[in-house]
């Protein structure tokens, strides 16, 4: 292998981008959770075209890691087996309220608010189980790799495990509005975000102090960035585009890759060595690039739809209010 392991770096690249349109998901999930009626427009004009690419683009990424790593794949997912189980079933439960309350027409107790409501409490349950895992993959907090088990207790017990947890909600609640352009809390922005890192800073050094290094400034100075662009007037638009935020958001997932490389768990597991060579590599590759054109042009699309739907809240039917019509009856 060379001295750049491109495979580790393409997966995360890859894993970021998905990791991002999950959380402008989770995001509008807050939203939607603390201000329905305020929110409600701007968010679902988001998360009815996205929901589908995010999962499409979230299998592509596990697809790509188990070209990259397959000695890993089964390990790590017989380490996690119980809360991917969970994940599977929330994921079930996400789908499926977000298509009802998508394609049908509701009567009685079985509203769009209660509908829409629901698939936000199962994207932030979701969301909860995603940071555990990655935070347990970072700092081995729970894990005992000698016989492939996790304790939730021990997760729990870990100092810097629920700051981890309540950091990334306090960032999400903090940047929620710059993304979905929410001027009535711009205040909170800015506060919240800072507070937000400061707990994700305290929480990484809890799990150990190795990991504040000079290379945390830069997911800490984009995180906070788009917070503080927000507050002016002349660049509120351009953080709160969905393009700009998209690519700053990737990069403040990629720029984390030190906390998993060269080594994950903490020192568990060198990453160079469960790295697929050989005949793999080139099929990785392959892969990679034909799942990156079908998911761009996806990209694409979603784009396309985005832009029309900014165009129609000048005076058009909003995209959600459109697709809620349709004559299906429950």
């Amino acid at each position: 292998m060379s001295t750049i392991n491109w495979l580790f770096y393409i997966n995360f690249a890859i894993f970021a981008v998905f990791l991002t349109l999950f959380i402008t998901e989770l995001m509008g999930a807050i939203l939607l959770l603390l201000s329905y009626e305020q929110s409600r427009k701007r968010v679902l004009d988001h998360i009815i075209p996205i929901w589908e690419v995010t999962g499409t683009f979230a299998a592509f990424w596990v697809v790509t890691a188990d070209f990259a790593y397959p000695s890993m794949l089964i390990p790590v997912a017989s380490l996690f087996a119980g809360y991917i189980v969970v994940f599977l079933i929330l994921l079930v439960a996400r789908n499926a309220s977000i298509s009802f309350a998508e394609y049908i027409t509701k009567h009685g107790w079985l509203d769009e608010r209660k509908l829409y409501q629901a698939y936000a409490i199962c994207t932030l349950l979701i969301g909860i189980v995603v940071v555990m895992i990655l935070s347990a993959i970072v700092s081995g907090a729970g894990v005992d790799l000698s016989n492939l088990s996790f304790s939730v207790t021990g997760w729990l017990t870990n100092p810097g495990s629920v700051p981890y947890l309540f950091g990334v909600l306090v960032i999400g609640v903090g940047l929620a509005p710059v993304f979905y352009g929410i001027d009535e809390l711009r205040r909170i922005t800015l506060p919240l975000t800072v507070i937000g890192v400061a707990i994700e800073a305290g929480a990484l050094f809890l799990y150990a102090s190795t990991f504040l290094t000079w290379t945390f400034l830069v997911p800490v100075l984009l995180t906070i960035l788009p917070a503080a662009l927000y507050q002016l007037s002349r660049t509120a638009s351009i953080v709160s585009n969905k393009v700009v935020f998209a690519v700053v958001g990737s990069l403040i997932i990629f720029s984390q890759t030190y906390l998993v490389y060269p080594t994950a768990f903490h020192g568990g597991i060198g990453v160079d060595a469960v790295t697929t060579t050989g005949p793999m590599v080139s099929a990785f590759l392959v892969l990679s690039v034909a799942g990156l054109v079908i998911v761009g042009l996806l990209m694409i699309f979603y784009m396309a739809v985005i832009g029309r739907s900014n165009r129609a809240r000048g005076g058009g039917a909003p995209v959600g209010a459109t697709i809620t019509s349709r004559p299906q009856q429950l």
